[in-house]
């Protein structure tokens, strides 16, 4: 009977490291990048994310079937397998939204400048996240939008302030294994 009770620690230590997998872009590298490791190659697991997701959601499933969904074990182990499993979406969602340093209500100036740029390099959320970061910590930057799915990113900042090779710049100072350029360059009005 010895063997019964570690079967269940086998099975949700399981689960969890399926869900840690499938989201191994984002949470081993957001992890890195908090103590300035950069990033350690972990985007290669990407394409097999859905292969991860699957055996979680089976992993789960089988341990639910098994010792019930009211054990506090399985709980846990659900709560922690969906929370890894999502962090990509999540993070996605967090590098494309509007956070700024700066509210657009307290920026009097009525015009916007917008750098768009391709990256080459971008290879998972935490790396875009990354780079976020860097461009929201930048002086006189009131938003930046990073995309991993397409490697680009949009910056406004006050205008006049930054010329395109300063943008350029940016980028080369997160980490040299990204490559940018400037696609498009313009100001717009902010509305009132």
């Amino acid at each position: 009977m010895k063997g019964d009770s570690s079967s269940p620690k086998i099975s949700y230590f399981w689960a969890i490291l399926c869900g840690l997998l499938s989201s191994s872009c984002c949470v081993i590298q957001l992890i890195l990048n908090i103590f300035s490791v950069g990033c350690a190659g972990f985007s290669l697991l990407t394409p097999y994310r859905l292969v991860f997701l699957s055996f979680t959601a089976i992993l789960i499933t089988t341990t639910i079937f098994q010792y019930g969904l009211l054990s506090k074990r399985t709980l846990i182990t659900i709560f922690i397998s969906v929370l890894l499993s999502i962090s990509p979406e999540v993070v996605s969602r967090y590098n494309q939204s509007n956070i700024s340093s700066m509210p657009m209500s307290d920026y009097s100036n009525k015009q916007v400048e917008i750098f768009v740029l391709q990256i080459n390099g971008i290879s998972c959320e935490g790396c875009a996240n990354r780079i976020k970061n860097h461009f929201d910590a930048q002086p006189h930057v009131i938003y930046s939008k990073v995309y991993f799915k397409n490697q680009s990113a949009i910056i406004g900042t006050f205008p006049g302030i930054y010329e395109a090779k300063d943008v350029l710049t940016w980028v080369k100072m997160i980490d040299f294994k990204y490559d940018g350029k400037v696609i498009q360059q313009y100001i717009v009005s902010k509305e009132d």
